[in-house]
């Protein structure tokens, strides 16, 4: 088809320079022009028959595709939480004889903290414990009573009035007895109560109260202690970040993990996983999940309330074929990369993406290794499926650069 149009314009062409040179009289352009004109048919015909030399040529750097260790330095936002926090409070009242502890210092469970005037606390258990004493010497006489009623009753001697009446005396005693012991036990454990004790290892704070001040049970907060030895971080993850740890558990063991702890100066902690657990429910409006990790805290460099950078690494080595960042495109949710094959001519190919750190990215699926990608030169807007590529650098560099 195109032959038949070149055809007819070279008739028409020839017609045309016949109408000239009679005009001019001039024989020779009839021939020149004649000849221009069997030399573009030429051309078209018997030109070039390779594509690439119409393409473009793009100046641009590749990279090798390499098999590398991958390392997850995924960051995420963290907050430092203590396991547990318990607010001191007293379960007496009166007023405070003593303060036993330094504000900021470490204490132990049980350590006295605080100590409430003891005298009427201990006046109180002195009378009850007297009162037990007279209580237990009333059900001894009543005993006796009421064995001794029970022999004469069994002769026929005593009548049954009488022991009746000696039966309830010693069980009224025995009852008294076991009132009295109860508030022997209640005095007891309030004077106990004068002295409040620490609940927990751990790091208390300012106390609120002073000496002399008067304190009332259950409803003052005299200070705050917080376990910060192991300490609680928590983050939240995506859903399918989730789904993604939650295959991973299946497997890598939790000792296998090590987190990265960014503090504010720039200095990283590397801690082992004490404990690592995840929420029960989903946030609704965000659509993460609380994730808890327990880690060591013997430096006292984490405190609860800060936030800091985290990041987790394996132990395990795991491999997988890198290239720079530079080199993915994006397009309507697909991952590209242009292909520099042997002859230099640029293909694009869809590939899967696996994680990504320090500027390079895991290609899950679409590379081989040793293949050569464009990491430059992508936003050229000569460039395109079958483009040539001038490389720019040398082509025995990596992924890695």
């Amino acid at each position: 088809m195109k032959k038949d149009k070149i055809m007819k314009a070279f008739e028409i062409m020839q017609k045309r320079v016949k109408e000239v040179s009679k005009k001019y009289d001039s024989k020779y352009l009839y021939g020149v022009l004649a000849g221009l004109v069997i030399l573009g048919a030429g051309w078209y015909f018997l030109g070039p028959k390779n594509p690439n030399m119409m393409m473009p040529k793009v100046n641009a750097k590749v990279a090798v595709v390499s098999e590398e260790v991958i390392k997850n330095s995924k960051k995420y936002v963290a907050l430092v939480e203590a396991i547990n926090s318990v607010d001191v409070v007293a379960k007496v009242s009166g007023s405070l004889d003593k303060v036993n502890f330094v504000e900021g210092s470490f204490v132990k469970k049980d350590d006295p903290l605080f100590v409430i005037d003891k005298e009427p606390y201990q006046a109180n258990y002195d009378l009850a414990q007297a009162q037990m004493e007279s209580a237990e010497a009333t059900l001894t006489r009543a005993e006796r009573d009421y064995n001794r009623q029970k022999q004469l009753s069994a002769k026929n001697i005593a009548s049954k009035a009488t022991f009746d009446a000696a039966e309830s005396a010693y069980l009224q005693a025995k009852a008294a007895v076991s009132q009295a012991k109860a508030r022997l036990n209640l005095a007891e454990i309030d004077l106990k109560n004068t002295e409040v004790k620490a609940y927990i290892d751990g790091q208390i704070g300012k106390t609120q109260v002073t000496v002399g001040n008067f304190v009332t049970a259950s409803s003052m907060v005299l200070a705050r202690v917080s376990q910060i030895d192991p300490i609680r971080i928590a983050f939240s993850v995506t859903d399918k970040e989730f789904l993604e740890i939650q295959r991973a558990k299946e497997q890598e063991d939790i000792n296998d993990l090590t987190i990265n702890i960014e503090l504010s100066d720039g200095d990283v902690l590397h801690e082992k996983l004490e404990q690592a657990f995840a929420s029960n429910e989903t946030n609704m409006g965000t659509a993460t999940i609380a994730i808890y990790v327990d880690v060591k805290n013997d430096k006292h460099y984490l405190n609860p309330g800060t936030y800091v950078n985290i990041s987790f690494t394996s132990n395990r080595e795991k491999k997988g074929l890198v290239v720079p960042e530079t080199a993915i495109i994006q397009s309507d949710n697909v991952s590209l990369v242009f292909v520099v094959g042997e002859d230099n001519v640029a293909k694009m190919r869809p590939v899967t993406l696996g994680e990504a750190f320090d500027g390079k990215q895991v290609i899950a699926s679409g590379l081989n290794a040793g293949e050569r990608v464009l990491i430059s030169g992508l936003a050229n807007r000569m460039l395109r499926d079958g483009a040539i590529i001038n490389v720019i650098d040398d082509t025995s560099n990596t992924a890695a650069q």
